[in-house]
């Protein structure tokens, strides 16, 4: 049998058709290897410009042959790489004829990925090149069955940008390749301001076309390595990869505020007029994770807006690490509410005591909260946000089932403990169902209503009135009793107290501070004394912790006082001896 021979060599013996016949069954083999190679196949000119691809490079990068023919592979970078390593690529490649090595380049769709390259240098007889042949082998380990069938998954069908998915994707990379390089990564979140007007005036299809518009304006200006996609509605996010100062970033967003803010004129001669906010966010300064980078923009952009638009802002470190700590805060206390799991939330009970003979009379549930991950926090902090979130009414409900619950405990311990006190917020009086509530959960513990007392602030009355006069003589009808707390602060809406079905004031601290000090403050404090014995009002006064404090409230006959001088809030294991004292009893004795 005689060696096959290259088609392309004139053997002695092969007639013609045989020789074209071999040369055309060799280009058929190149053409079937070349369409159906796994890995991506370029072929461009000695200049560099593409003149043929193969199906997998449609497959890998979302671009059709139509789209990439006649440029360059400059079309695929991704940024990832400073100019010398090209420099040393191309370097390779002229003194050597080919060049092999792992590069990040980039699909149509945006998406950074890694691939393993070998290209490889065509000459002619001359020794001339002719072509460059580009083998590249994906290693994503990303690619699926799914997504060659959907190769679009990163883009945002309307603007044709990036989604949020891409930025997700662009931010991992972005953060781990700026953590090795020591380089800071820059991230916008914009809107474009004022479309909801536009939608509902002139109808979705012309909301649609301004966002169309808005988006290629934000695709002119920014730098072809950024990174820009649309997040949701009118709002975008653009990334900057390098070059992410605060002088070049403030530089950008001004440049974005002024082109986005110009009147547009759209196809039915409508203008519209539109106001940007932007916020900004710098890693590592703000964050180091990518989606604490994502909130810290998205904060700052908040920001930018409550200021009132038509201006960027940068992230207030201070302001907000705050506003990450509500968040934790409010998820624990969400958390806790759903699960019944107390993330370190308990009650203390400060005791309330008869002035005249120290004897224990009431007990005030109070709110500590030990955090796992915050530590101790006041409940100043973690109250307003409860109030701010909607929580308060679970939070409300779950002191009066924790309260209950304790009543009941120590009456099983034998124990004799006083009335116990509560406070409502200001959105319980929003609740139509907290009567019939409270009266089925003080069923169910078996206790009777007389056994707690409602507080509510002063400042809560006056934003309820009407609910809250209708609530609270429903609540006393009940056999509940009433309190108003911190009386003295705020309002002191003395021409509406009369309309309040109470059975008690509480006199705020700060009127004890100042009345040692102040003859007027004391006159005040007899005043408002007066006025509740006239009123058939119960009083408690509360901040008593210096022994003169008490001194001068002897004058004023039996109170009920409330403060340090006596005890601070105590823990449930701390009480227990103080309610077998308040029984009657000696310490540790057993009811008879």
């Amino acid at each position: 049998m005689r060696e096959e021979q290259s088609p392309s060599v004139a053997v002695p013996g092969m007639d013609a058709f045989t020789l074209e016949h071999n040369l055309k069954f060799k280009r058929q083999l190149l053409q079937h290897v070349f369409d159906n190679a796994l890995e991506s196949i370029i072929v461009t000119n000695a200049d560099g410009v593409i003149e043929r691809v193969n199906p997998a490079f449609t497959q890998i990068t979302g671009y059709s042959p139509e789209e990439v023919l006649g440029k360059t592979p400059r079309l695929m970078q991704s940024a990832r790489h400073d100019p010398d390593f090209y420099r040393k690529m191309w370097h390779q490649l002229l003194h050597h004829g080919s060049w092999s090595g792992q590069v990040w380049n980039r699909r149509k769709t945006g998406e950074v990925y890694p691939q393993w390259l070998s290209i490889n240098s065509l000459t002619n007889a001359r020794g001339d090149v002719t072509h460059r042949v580009a083998i590249g082998h994906d290693l994503s380990g990303q690619r699926s069955y799914e997504q060659d069938r959907t190769p679009f998954t990163f883009k945002d069908p309307l603007t044709q940008l990036g989604n949020r998915q891409l930025l997700a994707t662009r931010l991992d990379q972005a953060l781990a390749e700026a953590q090795r390089n020591k380089i800071r990564v820059g991230l916008m979140v914009l809107d474009i301001g004022r479309l909801k007007p536009v939608n509902e005036q002139l109808g979705m299809t012309w909301g649609d076309d301004v966002l169309r518009q808005q988006a290629r304006t934000l695709q002119a200006a920014v730098d072809e390595a950024d990174t820009l996609v649309r997040l949701q509605g009118d709002v975008f996010a653009v990334l900057r990869h390098s070059k992410a100062e605060d002088a070049t970033m403030a530089q950008l967003a001004d440049k974005l505020l002024h082109l986005l803010s110009q009147p547009m004129v759209l196809a039915d001669k409508n203008i519209v007029c539109l106001q940007p906010s932007i916020g900004i966010s710098v890693y590592p300064r703000d964050a180091r994770e990518p989606e604490n980078l994502l909130q810290a923009a998205e904060y700052a952009h908040a920001m930018a807006k409550r200021e009132g638009r038509n201006r960027f802002q940068f992230v207030d470190q201070r302001q907000h690490e705050m506003h990450h700590r509500e968040l934790v805060i409010e998820h624990s206390l969400s958390h806790m509410l759903s699960t019944g799991e107390s993330q370190g939330v308990s009650l203390h009970y400060q005791p309330q005591v008869c002035s005249s003979d120290e004897r224990i009379v009431g007990l005030e549930a109070l709110l500590r909260w030990t955090h796992p991950r915050l530590g101790v926090l006041s409940p100043v902090e973690f109250i307003p946000v409860a109030e701010q979130s909607g929580l308060s009414v679970r939070l409300d409900r779950w002191v009066i089932e924790q309260a209950c619950a304790q009543l009941v405990a120590w009456r099983e311990q034998g124990l004799a403990p006083p009335v116990v006190s509560v406070n409502l917020g200001a959105q319980q009086f929003t609740q139509p169902d907290f009567c019939d509530w409270l009266m089925a959960t003080v069923s169910h513990f078996g206790l009777a209503p007389r056994q707690l007392r409602l507080e509510v602030t002063e400042s809560t009355m006056m934003e309820q009135i009407e609910a809250g006069v209708n609530m609270l003589q429903q609540l006393r009808d009940c056999g509940f009793t009433l309190s108003l707390d911190d009386f003295g602060t705020g309002y002191s809406a003395l021409s509406c107290l009369h309309r309040f079905p109470l059975d008690e004031l509480k006199i705020d601290r700060s009127f004890m501070v100042e009345a040692c000090e102040n003859e007027r403050a004391l006159i005040l404090l007899r005043t408002i004394m007066e006025l509740a014995r006239q009123l058939s009002l119960s009083l408690v006064v509360e901040g008593v912790e210096q022994a003169e404090q008490l001194e001068l409230l002897n004058d004023f006959g039996p109170l009920r006082v409330q403060g340090y001088y006596y005890y601070k809030p105590m823990q449930v294991n701390e009480m227990c001896p103080l309610l077998d004292l308040a029984a009657g009893r000696p310490e540790g004795g057993a009811l008879n």
